[in-house]
Order: C-alpha cells, then structure tokens, then sequence
C-alpha cells in the first residue's frame, strides 16, 4: 500500500507528469498486450515452431532484397553487413530463427506488460521492429517512434509497473523529474 501511496503522491506534484504516465501506461498495456499476441499466435495459430517449415525466411529474403536495391547513403556498411549476416547465418538457421522470433516477441509483450526490465525490452523490441520494417513491414514505424519515446523516458512508461515498485523498493526517485529526460508541457520537439 505504500508503494500506491508513493506513486500516488509522486502524480498529485504535476498534473503533466499524472497524464504522461496514465498515457503511457495505458500504451504500454496496448503495446505489450500486442507483442505477447503476435508471438502467440505465431506459436499457435500458425505453427511456426511445429510446421517444419522457415516462416521468417521470406521476411529475411525481402529484407535482403530491399537492402541490395537501396541506394542510400551507407559510410560504415551496414548494410552489407546485414546482407552478409542475413545470407550466411540468418537463412542457415531457419528452426532457431523462428524459435527466436516467438520467443522475443513473447518475452516482450509480457516484460512490457508489467513494466518490468522495462528499458532492456524495449531494445529488444527496436532491434524486432528494425528487421520488420526493413523487410518491408510499413506497420512497423508506429511502433519504432513509440520504442524511441520509451527509450528517452522510461520511468514514466513504468512507473505504474514492476520496475517502478523495485525504484520504490531501493528507495530511489520514482520520476526523474529534475533529470535530463524529464518531460514537461514546454517541451518543445526538435525539427
């Protein structure tokens, strides 16, 4: 009951801070509740850990082939790099490749969920939703943009979660509101 009562005195100091952490907890319930239903169902609905077939391989064939006909910019080739991987250890690797892909998926729905080893899975989820988009996967800038946000706040996304009771349980700022991070209704976006 203290931990209630802490978060709760932590909200009333700030109604932008109140708002930003119910907007993210509610997001962040959406967004976990979404990665945990797409590694399920990709375990349940449609076999990919039992239907002996590559189901991530023609995700990796596009994104193979969307990288080879780019032409952007590339000073450290990395995307030689990615094609290099992608050819001679990702698509020789199909079982374990599509293990990994319901594994994560579900270790992040249920990590972000409950607000737990909150920043970790959220990096996780940016490294996911990279080889989503760049297999062609346009669905997937939604939630890069919210990864990033949660990245450079992430107290706020957990504060109501398992994270924000051990911050509460070692005694630390619940919110770094005076911290380089913090958010505030002045905040202007960069661009």
């Amino acid at each position: 009951m203290d931990y209630i009562n802490a978060v709760g005195a932590e909200l009333k100091k700030s109604w932008w801070n109140a708002l930003v952490v119910v907007v993210f907890t509610i997001a962040r319930l959406f967004y976990g509740w979404d990665w945990f239903k797409a590694g399920w169902d990709k375990m349940t609905t449609e076999h990919w850990l039992t239907d002996g077939k590559f189901n991530s391989g023609g995700l990796i064939k596009g994104m193979v082939a969307a990288i080879q006909h780019s032409h952007g910019m590339d000073p450290l080739h990395l995307d030689n790099l990615l094609v290099w991987f992608s050819n001679h250890i990702f698509l020789n690797m199909g079982g374990l490749v599509d293990f990994l892909v319901v594994f994560l998926e579900l270790f992040i729905g249920i990590f972000v969920f409950f607000g737990f080893g909150f920043v970790w899975s959220i990096v996780v989820a940016i490294f996911l939703n990279l080889q989503y988009a760049a297999a062609g996967a346009a669905n997937n800038f939604g939630y890069l943009v919210t990864d990033i946000v949660w990245v450079k706040w992430p107290t706020y996304a957990s504060l109501i979660g398992v994270d924000g009771y051990i911050r509460y349980r070692k005694g630390k700022k619940l919110l770094n509101t005076k911290a380089a991070g913090s958010i505030s209704p002045t905040d202007k976006i960069a661009g």
